[in-house]
């Protein structure tokens, strides 16, 4: 190998110095203008990069914010219990709850039932949402008839009092058992059913319970209790009953 180092081709020193000379000797203005140039070329893409970064961090922000919100939104139940939606109670201790609660009420029941004559008279079922009282037709009207006696109106009077306990809408119901009816004045059960609805309906009116809270239904017999096939059976079906719509807010403070 030789000793000396090759160099480029065109390469001398003579030409290396001076193009330093030339560099050191240029005008400074011509330097300074063309550094100039170069920053005003790229300056506009610095600025942009910037601004594009800055919208990206915000969006990013902006969508952490709103997934944040979402979640707390949508998050579902950590109980693994129905929910009441479904007919269930959402937890043990709301079904302790609710059961207290429908026992408080029959007891109160039992004891305005009590009060107004009508403890061994009426029965009465508490399920949620209502209080159905009912009674046999016989206390009321006299076989297949709708007029209704001094000793009946002596129990509305009774019922009435017990209706004033509560501030829920009351349908009246009239049932019969399935023989079908011989009547010069109604013609089926159907009439026979909602007549005696109806006039228990007026009689409350005139015992102060107000219109809009009342509701005359005939059912003849389509909601029988027993078995139609028995004269027991077919007795315990014909009935009037008493529905009150109701809810913790209904009951009156007594």
């Amino acid at each position: 190998m030789n000793a000396e180092t090759e160099k480029p081709a065109g390469f001398t020193p003579h030409s290396s110095m001076e193009a330093v000379r030339s560099h050191i000797l240029a005008d400074p203005e011509e330097q300074w203008q063309d550094k100039s140039e170069d920053v005003t070329h790229d300056g506009w893409m610095v600025a942009y990069l910037d601004l594009m970064t800055l919208l990206l961090a915000l969006f990013i922000i902006m969508g952490a914010v709103a997934h944040s919100k979402a979640g707390v939104k949508m998050q579902a139940p950590s109980s693994p219990q129905k929910t009441a939606a479904e007919g269930s109670p959402v937890s043990d201790s709301a079904t302790i709850k609710r059961q207290g609660q429908n026992k408080g009420m029959e007891d109160s029941v039992q004891r305005i039932l009590g009060s107004n004559s009508l403890g061994g008279v009426m029965d009465y079922k508490v399920s949620p949402g209502q209080i159905r009282l009912q009674m046999h037709a016989s206390m009321l009207f006299d076989a297949a008839g709708t007029k209704l006696s001094d000793k009946s109106m002596l129990m509305l009077k009774n019922i009435a009092l017990v209706l004033h306990n509560y501030r829920g809408k009351v349908e009246v119901a009239g049932h019969t058992d399935n023989i079908p009816l011989k009547s010069k004045r109604y013609n089926s059960n159907w009439e026979l059913s909602s007549a005696r609805a109806s006039t228990v309906v007026q009689a409350l009116i005139n015992l102060g319970i107000p219109p809009e809270r009342l509701r005359a239904t005939g059912y003849a017999d389509t909601m029988p209790l027993a078995s139609n096939a028995t004269p027991e059976g077919r007795s315990k079906n014909r009935r009037v009953a008493f529905i009150v719509e109701m809810g913790p807010e209904f009951l009156y403070e007594r």
